[in-house]
């Protein structure tokens, strides 16, 4: 009995450790293809691995029209954004990120693998209907601080300042 004790130990433990923070972990699916809004910042591939980091996912391109790109003006030289749209027509989203003179190069997911590898609604209880999720990373991790408040220009500034102490 001893020794099925000793087998069952390391299967038990190794259960036990995968049941840990890798809940949280966020995959960037390979395959998708980066674009530029503008000249003034190209997309960089370290911002993946970057420690901190702030991800926008999002369906639609209305959010881009939301006053929070001066507040992350102040902040992008010590975090990277990380911005991921679904939108089937990659020429319309850069029109129209242009329009809002949007500078950041985004991540094109006609297909939005992004949200579904990472079961993006389920985690932050979403409906389907829903268009966006904005949330903070710690390596490959959603930060304790979860979802960004881009919205809320106050209570955003409070988030960036908690997250990048």
């Amino acid at each position: 009995m001893n020794k099925l004790n000793l087998l069952l130990l390391p299967v038990i433990l190794l259960v036990f450790f995968r049941c840990g923070p890798s809940e949280d972990k966020i995959i960037f699916p390979g395959n998708l293809k980066t674009y530029q809004v503008s000249d003034s910042l190209t997309f960089n591939p370290d911002w993946f691995s970057a420690e901190k980091k702030l991800v926008v996912v999002s369906k639609q391109l209305y959010v881009f029209s939301i006053p929070f790109m001066d507040i992350i003006e102040e902040y992008d030289k010590e975090m990277p954004v990380i911005i991921v749209i679904t939108r089937e027509d990659k020429d319309e989203i850069i029109q129209r990120l242009t329009e809002y003179e949007f500078p950041y190069p985004f991540i094109h997911d006609p297909d939005g693998l992004f949200i579904e590898e990472n079961q993006l609604w389920k985690r932050f209880g979403y409906q389907e209907k829903n268009t966006i999720a904005p949330f903070f990373m710690e390596g490959d991790y959603i930060s304790e601080m979860g979802l960004a408040q881009i919205s809320m220009r106050q209570l955003f500034r409070k988030q960036l300042d908690e997250f990048l102490k």
